[in-house]
């Protein structure tokens, strides 16, 4: 038996990982061992095909309490007729195969009879995903197979009901599905990929469609996010092999370990969406703010730019603001990963991947305001939520925001200062002509005039709101927003009519230099 040692850290947690050292991912005190040099990732590990998902538990909502701290718990009764995943699967890091079994249950809240469902493919859009696959081999509701079409690029998978789902009526299907993760194929984010270092899987299963007077099914941009779903719960088992570190949405409430294999159940609790990140060479730290696991994972390297413990402050001095100008963050634990984001970095429920190169390699300025950015997601996406194609504005220019008001409240107003000028000095005030900030990601081809307009035309006029109100009502309105469009959608009219109740008058004229 190999002797273990702890590296133990003031108010922080470092794990390495070498070879196929066994990892759990809710554990506290965890063995380190040093680092051997880069290794490739075995093809001929032991993979298992899955069965069907086991039966739902009894109560499911008791089981996806675990995700949250019990203060909030009781907000999972007011989900009560969300959409439910139950989902086997097994990995095999190796080839980047993907072979699963869901089951969904979908309670219809339309008005008129419901005849179909659409779900999302979004690995098979040349964009965003682009380089690998989502198949469906099959759909089944009561065993009976069901007629399903795909469309819009093979995106869209549109399944026929054989009876029309009346309002407030719940259904239940089964669909056998396989995904290829690629690997360098240079085309998308990177966020569904795999390398010797790790494998990135987001958008790997089929995602029921957001219905909203009818299915919202709109093309896959060429820049911006696809990911438009409403909340639902997750209960997901992995099987992976041995040695590998799954870090993902939602909290491990098991691992079972056998015969060269993991099997990892996890739980969500309320969530847009289900992404997970592997890796058997990943080093954990971990902090705690507000009752709240913070959980850095990182990838090796002989010399950073920012160094891993520095990584891990900033995230807890990112997110203690955040908590303190938003409000509480529900859940019990959040995961920044280190993986190779082409667009820097990308966010999800419970977790966000930050590009490797951009702590290793780049400056820490910049890395500082890519991380704050994507951990203010979890406010803006996956706490409250917004047509991310659409009207991408709300979450983006908030989470760019987001950074300025992270570094007054750590005391660096020079920063924030700096941080401004330096958006409107590189991209200006917006001009006549120019498009309104509330652009659809659908009308840019490329990043430079998306970001332009959605993100810091945005976050600039989120500033100028705030000098409109004051701090006291901008925070005020911050909080309201969080409080009332939890688990929700919100609309860029929602956003104006709480503005205006908070202000006490109109912001017609504010809101026209930047929306009109």
């Amino acid at each position: 038996m190999r002797k273990k040692r702890t590296i133990r850290l003031p108010c922080l947690l470092l794990t390495g990982l070498g070879g196929i050292t066994l990892v759990a991912i809710i554990a506290i005190g965890l063995a380190a061992q040093p680092l051997p040099g880069p290794v490739a990732i075995a093809t001929d590990l032991p993979t298992a095909t899955p069965t069907a998902p086991a039966p739902p538990p009894a109560n499911p909502l008791e089981q996806q309490e675990a995700a949250l701290q019990p203060r909030f718990r009781a907000e999972l009764n007011g989900l009560a007729q969300a959409p439910r995943y139950f989902i086997q699967a097994s990995v095999d890091p190796g080839t980047g195969q993907v072979t699963g079994q869901m089951s969904v249950e979908y309670t219809y809240r339309g008005v008129q009879p419901l005849t179909e469902l659409a779900f999302r493919l979004l690995p098979n859009a040349q964009a965003i995903y682009g380089g690998g696959s989502l198949t469906v081999e099959n759909v089944t509701q009561k065993g009976r197979s069901l007629q399903t079409t795909l469309a819009q690029g093979r995106t869209v998978l549109r399944v026929s009901l054989p009876q029309p789902l009346q309002p407030g009526q719940m259904t239940a299907l089964s669909i056998a599905f396989r995904a290829q993760v690629p690997a360098g194929s240079g085309q998308g984010y990177g966020i569904f990929s795999r390398s010797q270092e790790s494998l990135s899987l987001a958008g790997w299963y089929p995602l029921l469609a957001l219905y909203q007077d009818g299915w919202q099914t709109p093309p896959v941009p060429a820049v911006g996010d696809a990911m438009w779903a409403e909340t639902s719960l997750y209960d997901v088992r992995l099987i992976v092999p041995s040695g590998y570190e799954v870090v993902s949405t939602g909290t491990a409430i098991e691992r079972q370990d056998k015969a060269g294999q993991s099997t990892w159940h996890i739980v969500s609790g309320p969530a847009r969406e289900f992404a997970l990140a592997m890796s058997n060479r990943f080093e954990q730290r971990e902090t705690q703010v507000d009752g709240v696991r913070l959980r850095l994972y990182t990838l090796p390297a002989r010399a950073a730019a920012t160094a891993p413990d520095e990584a891990l402050k900033m995230m807890a001095a990112a997110f203690k603001a955040y908590v303190a100008r938003f409000g509480p963050y529900p859940y019990t634990e959040f995961d920044l990963v280190e993986a190779a984001v082409d667009i820097g970095g990308y966010e999800f429920s419970g977790m966000v991947y930050v590009d490797y190169n951009r702590r290793v390699r780049g400056p820490f300025e910049p890395y500082r305001y890519l991380s704050a950015h994507e951990i203010a997601h979890q406010w803006w996406y996956n706490l409250v939520g917004n047509a991310s194609v659409d009207e991408p504005w709300l979450d983006e220019a908030l989470a760019s925001y987001a950074a300025v008001l992270y570094l007054q409240y750590a005391g660096d107003a020079q920063g924030a200062a700096r941080l401004l000028e330096s958006r409107k000095a590189d991209y200006g005030l917006r001009r006549p002509g120019d498009p309104p900030v509330d652009s659809s990601a659908l009308l840019f081809s490329n990043w430079v005039a998306y970001r332009r307009t959605v993100y810091y035309h945005g976050a600039l006029f989120l500033d100028e709101l705030r000098q409109t109100l004051g701090d006291e009502r901008f925070f005020a309105l911050l909080q309201r927003l969080q409080t009332r469009y939890r688990y929700r959608m919100m609309t860029t009219g929602d956003f104006l009519r709480e503005a205006e109740d908070i202000a006490g008058h109109d912001i017609a004229a504010l809101w026209a230099r930047w929306f009109r």
